[in-house]
């Protein structure tokens, strides 16, 4: 009876749940290339860049949403002239709900475009597919809609096409997903009886402020929705410190408050950490939870794409 009415409040947020069909991540900033293809090949620092990361949602409730990506991409960086440029990457995740799991694989292309002294725009797109997975032993096998599913499926092409306007203190993201993979199912089969996959917006701003004494300070928001409901708002707020390392607060609409701390180790590569609480009525049956990401990415850089060196490290993961 005490666990029944632990798991409640996770009734109470079944529509919550539906319409999380696309992944969220606190360290949004981080993990920039996961949520805009354009936001690849932002930093002449490496060519390389190369993410991985997971995220355990209510760390306390069996079959809780639970997220795992990987990321790769290649700057081709010009010799001589700064006016145009391109990448080229790949990223492969997991998002897993209760019974519902999906697989993205993607492959995608930048271009890079000066379009004023110190302004770019960046145009990309991700291609692929998805992969669709139903736990059925759970379910009642009398069900109709289970009776009929499959436990597998294969949908495609996955396209995901995006923006990025940004300079050095600046930059604002837009990109759209699920436009081409509007149900689970494909020619020859299906999950669920007319299932839909809605499409969603998300779009992120943010800017960076540096102080004399080595701080700086880069408010962002991140937001996505679909085209017909409200949508949901998450912001950050990082202090970072030089080279070295960065702490933050997050919140996440009604939902969520976090914190944030990334530290620099070796040359170039960074380690984020995010906890977040539930301060809705899940933080009853479970408030916590965790979010790891690490990855060799062109951070706490001291000098500007345009070779210009700097007195104030630029922020982590903020590399316009």
């Amino acid at each position: 009876m005490r666990k029944f009415i632990l798991h409640i409040p996770l009734i109470l947020f079944c529509d919550f749940l539906s319409a999380q069909q696309t992944t969220q991540y606190t360290q949004f900033t981080f993990n920039r290339y996961g949520y805009n293809p354009a936001a690849a090949g932002t930093s002449f620092k490496s060519p390389f860049e190369i993410i991985i990361g997971t995220k355990r949602q209510w760390l306390d409730i069996d079959n809780a949403p639970k997220t795992n990506f990987f990321g790769a991409n290649y700057t081709f960086i010009p010799k001589r002239s700064y006016r145009k440029w391109h990448n080229i990457g790949a990223y492969i995740d997991q998002d897993q709900s209760g019974v519902f799991a999906n697989n993205s694989f993607l492959v995608s292309y930048t271009f890079h475009l000066l379009i004023s002294k110190r302004l770019v725009a960046a145009f990309g797109v991700f291609a692929g597919a998805r992969r669709f997975f139903i736990s059925t032993n759970s379910l009642n096998p009398s069900d109709p809609a289970v009776a009929k599913s499959a436990s597998n499926l294969v949908a495609y092409p996955d396209v995901i096409p995006g923006f990025r306007l940004y300079n050095k203190k600046f930059f604002f993201d837009i990109s759209l997903r699920q436009l081409t993979t509007p149900k689970q199912s494909n020619s020859e089969k299906q999950i669920g009886l007319n299932s839909k996959i809605i499409p969603h917006i998300y779009t992120s701003v943010g800017m960076r402020f540096f102080f004399d004494n080595n701080f700086s300070l880069v408010p962002s928001l991140n937001m996505h929705s679909t085209f017909n409901y409200i949508p949901a708002f998450q912001g950050n707020l990082m202090l970072n410190y030089g080279t070295r390392f960065g702490i933050g607060a997050s919140v996440t609409g009604k939902n969520f408050v976090g914190g944030i701390f990334q530290i620099r180790f070796l040359k170039n590569a960074v380690v984020g950490i995010a906890y977040e609480y539930s301060i809705n009525r899940m933080r009853v049956a479970a408030p916590n939870t965790i979010e790891f990401m690490m990855g060799i990415v062109p951070i706490f850089d001291t000098r500007d794409r345009f070779g210009k060196s700097s007195n104030v490290a630029k922020c982590p993961i903020l590399e316009f």
